[in-house]
């Protein structure tokens, strides 16, 4: 017999239709579920979810934008574990050169093709290649 799963860890079941779906508790008591053809692969994506959950960087919902989400990143997960001209530099970065781009999209919607259209602009725009690198490096 299968272990239960304690509060919080989590819910995985197999729907009557044979797909497995996971699910977790988000705040405000809603469920974000994760859909798979294994019980191992749901039980994968959970986990995954569920540590993203524990660093707060679980994207929650289709309504959350970019820029939401780098600013919850950068000030509640990252900003305890960097010196404060890191995180001048990062704040930077995001405000005056990836929101004013991306910052509007939803990030289940951002795609590789508009973050090389952010890296195309910025070096039409004069910014050195390092300097766009080192966007993607420092802060995403």
């Amino acid at each position: 017999m299968a272990k239960q799963r304690g509060h919080g860890e989590g819910t995985i079941y197999q729907r009557r239709d044979g797909r497995w779906v996971a699910s977790i508790t988000l705040e405000g008591r809603k469920r974000k579920a994760f859909y798979g053809k294994t019980r191992k692969e749901v039980a994968d994506k959970l986990n995954k979810a569920l540590q993203e959950q524990k660093q707060g960087t679980l994207a929650t919902g289709p309504q959350v934008r970019l820029k939401d989400y780098l600013n919850q990143w950068l000030e509640e997960v990252h900003k305890p574990t960097i010196r404060l001209s890191t995180y001048v530099r990062y704040r930077t970065i995001l405000d005056q050169h990836i929101f004013p781009m991306l910052g509007h999209i939803q990030v289940q919607k951002l795609s590789p093709q508009q973050v090389q259209a952010l890296y195309t602009q910025k070096l039409k725009e004069g910014l050195a290649p390092g300097s766009v690198r080192n966007h993607s490096h420092g802060v995403a």
